[in-house]
């Protein structure tokens, strides 16, 4: 009789078996349950959204000042910018770089159509950028034109084109820079870089705003009206022809006149978070970084605030947090700043020293600047460039009494002129509120700080060989952590220097129904939305 035995491998190997093809099972409905159980987009509906401002705003303009969350999906650049800052396709598909960064070659899309169906050309980017040196209406265009060649020329009425702007063909632009560098490309993603058709604008000038074209993922539609036929906001719908995937809403509209109560009622689902009424537990809250920088600049030019010593040592005066609150609103944060870069730009992170002051050293260095005492305090005039000029009081009185022990008085000053301010020799403060062009440290640091730049140049004349040199040196290369390492150099020599006393930021707070998906900020400290990726799902 024969036997046979078998080895646990054998008795076990069909048990295996059964037991990976049910796991397998299991997890095959599982996979398919989540699928079922997560919301797919849904296209469709409608988004209401009431901007901050009480005034309404009509301009359409990119190289305007309209809503941001209007202009920038109603319009497209030849590149965008991602959540990280990352240079990303826009009308171009893809671009080549060559001559060492200083010659790039962009490659329209074929499928990019404007709002009236004519094809977008290099032609009408060449007009775009062309008319902005035109306009010659923000600082930010002639920065811009002077990097491209021939742009200064175009700039000063020498030229009647610019050189470096040049039309291939149909899809093909080349633009020649005077200097390779990263800004470069930030430039052309900026809201102001949007691109128009060329026929139409020339031929309707101002009026072809009233009804703009552009070739964004929203097109114009009509005005919002009231009974009166007033004006009070403005509808987008979808462009059925934008050249990747088109939004999943089909309208949006915005007015700063829809109110709170009709939030409440679901009539509109985005607005800026005015209260506390508006339960956190019940609606969504998106919070943005804004570009909107404060700073408590000096006159480094005049005693005592010529010494980098007194201007540090003045720092353990002020409560940095505290005024950041008074500053502050529900819908405004202001979050207290310790660096001159805020710390939200990626890839640059600045770090701060976070130094606790000697309060022994601090009395040393006022007293042998004369400073220091109560009885006899330095008279120090002190002035204010704010957006919100109903903050001026209260700000005022905080540094006035704070700076107090330090053995200051500070005296409000109304108005200024850089004239005015040369003449005077009255050591003085500055309260700067800055909201740079694009989102990069070189246009926070080159006008504040490089010995050139305006308002250092005119308001706080302070001189650094060596952050000049940093300064020039970052704008000559293409290189993303190269200029990361010369920020954070700069970074140091002002912490050391302290031309100035880093205060605090802006973040604004909106509400929004739970039922919105995918609502996000665009980056850059800007909170305009970006509304190609929201859907509605209800």
């Amino acid at each position: 009789m024969e036997c046979s035995v078998r080895t646990p491998r054998e008795r076990t190997g069909p048990a295996i078996f059964i037991v990976l093809t049910g796991i397998l099972i299991l997890g095959l409905a599982l996979v398919a349950s989540v699928q079922e159980e997560t919301p797919r987009p849904k296209p469709g509906g409608e988004l209401r959204v009431r901007p901050f401002g009480s005034s309404l705003n009509t301009d359409l303009d990119p190289a305007g000042n309209g809503y941001a969350l209007v202009v920038e999906n109603l319009y497209e650049g030849l590149v965008r910018l991602d959540q990280n800052l990352n240079i990303m396709p826009g009308l171009a598909d893809y671009w080549s770089v060559s001559e060492n960064g200083k010659k790039v070659t962009f490659y329209l899309r074929k499928r990019a159509f404007f709002h009236n169906g004519q094809a977008v050309s290099a032609a009408d980017v060449k007009f775009s950028l062309e008319r902005l040196f035109q306009l010659k209406s923000r600082p930010v265009f002639y920065e811009l034109a002077s990097r491209i060649e021939g742009g200064e020329e175009f700039w000063k009425g020498k030229a009647s084109e610019v050189s470096g702007l040049r039309v291939v063909d149909d899809k093909v632009l080349e633009i020649y820079w005077k200097q390779p560098g990263i800004t470069n490309f930030y430039f052309l993603a900026a809201g102001f870089a949007g691109i128009l058709p060329a026929g139409p604008v020339q031929s309707q000038k101002k009026k072809f705003f009233d009804k703009p074209v552009g070739a964004g993922p929203f097109k114009f539609d009509y005005w919002l009206r009231d009974r009166r036929l007033n004006i009070i906001g403005i509808r987008l719908a979808r462009n059925e022809n934008y050249f990747t995937r088109k939004p999943f809403l089909e309208a949006v509209e915005v007015s700063p006149f829809f109110q709170l109560d009709d939030f409440f009622q679901n009539e509109v689902q985005v607005i800026p978070y005015l209260t506390f009424r508006i339960s956190r537990d019940k609606y969504q809250i998106l919070e943005g970084n804004l570009l909107q920088l404060n700073y408590l600049f000096f006159s480094c030019h005049l005693p005592p605030f010529d010494r980098p010593d007194v201007r540090r040592a003045l720092q353990a005066f002020l409560e940095k947090r505290q005024l950041a609150g008074l500053a502050s609103t529900t819908a405004n944060f202001c979050q207290a700043m310790d660096t001159y870069l805020p710390p939200f730009l990626p890839g640059f992170m600045p770090e701060s020293i976070g130094r606790e002051p000697n309060l022994s050293q601090v009395l040393k260095v006022l007293e042998e600047a004369g400073l220091g005492r109560v009885d006899r305090p330095l008279v120090v005039n002190t002035y204010f460039e704010v957006s919100n000029k109903e903050l001026i009081p209260n700000i005022y009185g905080f540094l006035r009494d704070e700076l107090k022990a330090a053995g200051l008085k500070l005296e409000l000053k109304s108005g200024y002129s850089a004239e005015e301010l040369a003449r005077d020799n009255m050591p003085y403060i500055f309260f700067l509120e800055w909201s740079p062009d694009l989102p990069d440290p070189e246009f926070i640091l080159w006008p504040l700080f490089h010995s050139s730049g305006y308002p250092n140049r005119d308001l706080f004349h302070y001189r650094n060989h060596k952050v000049d040199e940093l300064l020039e040196l970052q704008k000559n290369g293409l290189s993303f952590e190269r200029r990361v390492n010369v920020f954070r150099e700069v970074e140091k020599i002002l912490q050391a220097d302290s031309p100035a006393l880093p205060l605090f930021y802006h973040k604004q707070r909106l509400a929004y129904q739970p039922y919105l998906k995918n609502l996000r900020a665009r980056p850059g400290g800007l909170l305009s939305l970006n509304l190609r990726d929201v859907w509605i799902d209800r």
